[in-house]
C-alpha cells in the first residue's frame, strides 16, 4: 500500500474510531481494515491470520480484545456461527437489519424488509410483554456454497450429509 493511501485510510479510520468514543491506534485501524473489506462475518482467529499474512505483528489477545471492544461500543456485531460453535464478527449496518448468514462462506445477505414487526404486536397483546427489539439471523447454505461440496447440512449440534 502507498504511504499516501495508508495516510488517507488512517485518517478516515481515526474519523470511524472517534465516532464510536475510541482512540485510534495502530493494531485498532489494522482489525478495522481487515474487517471493512469483508463481505461477511470473520472469526477473531481469521482476523488475526489476515494481519500475520500482513505483515502485522498483532497478538491474537489484541485482536480478540479488540473486537470485543469494537462489539460493546456497536461498532461490530457479534454473531454466533453454529457450525463452528464458535463467534464471528461483522461491521455494524446502519438501520434495523436482519440477514441471512451462509455457513459455509459467512456471507451475509440483508432481508430487505422486516418479518417480525406484525409478530411482535401479536405477541404483546398475547402476553402483554413490552417488546423492545428482536434479532433475527437465519442460518444455511449461499447458492454458491451448495453448488461446491456435498449437501452437508447441521441440524441442531448435529450434522447430516445427504447425497
Amino acid at each position: 500500500m502507498e504511504r499516501k493511501e495508508a495516510a488517507v485510510m488512517s485518517d478516515t479510520y481515526r474519523d470511524c474510531l472517534r465516532q464510536y468514543g475510541l482512540k485510534s491506534t495502530k493494531a485498532r485501524n489494522l482489525v478495522l481494515d481487515v474487517l471493512s473489506r469483508q463481505q461477511g462475518v470473520i472469526t477473531v482467529e481469521d482476523v488475526y491470520t489476515t494481519l500475520l499474512e500482513g505483515g502485522d505483528k498483532v497478538s491474537f489477545s489484541t485482536v480478540y480484545r479488540i473486537l470485543e471492544m469494537f462489539t460493546k461500543r456497536d461498532l461490530t456485531e457479534k454473531i454466533f456461527l453454529p457450525d463452528e460453535g464458535k463467534y464471528g464478527f461483522s461491521l455494524r449496518r446502519p438501520g434495523h437489519t436482519h440477514r441471512l448468514i451462509c455457513l459455509q462462506c459467512h456471507q451475509i445477505v440483508d432481508l430487505p424488509h422486516c418479518p417480525l414487526h406484525d409478530y411482535e404486536r401479536e405477541v404483546e397483546k398475547k402476553t402483554d410483554f413490552d417488546i423492545v427489539s428482536h434479532n433475527l439471523e437465519l442460518y444455511g447454505y449461499c447458492p454458491v456454497c451448495k453448488k461446491k461440496a456435498p449437501a452437508v447440512r447441521t441440524v441442531g449440534a448435529f450434522r447430516c450429509i445427504s447425497g
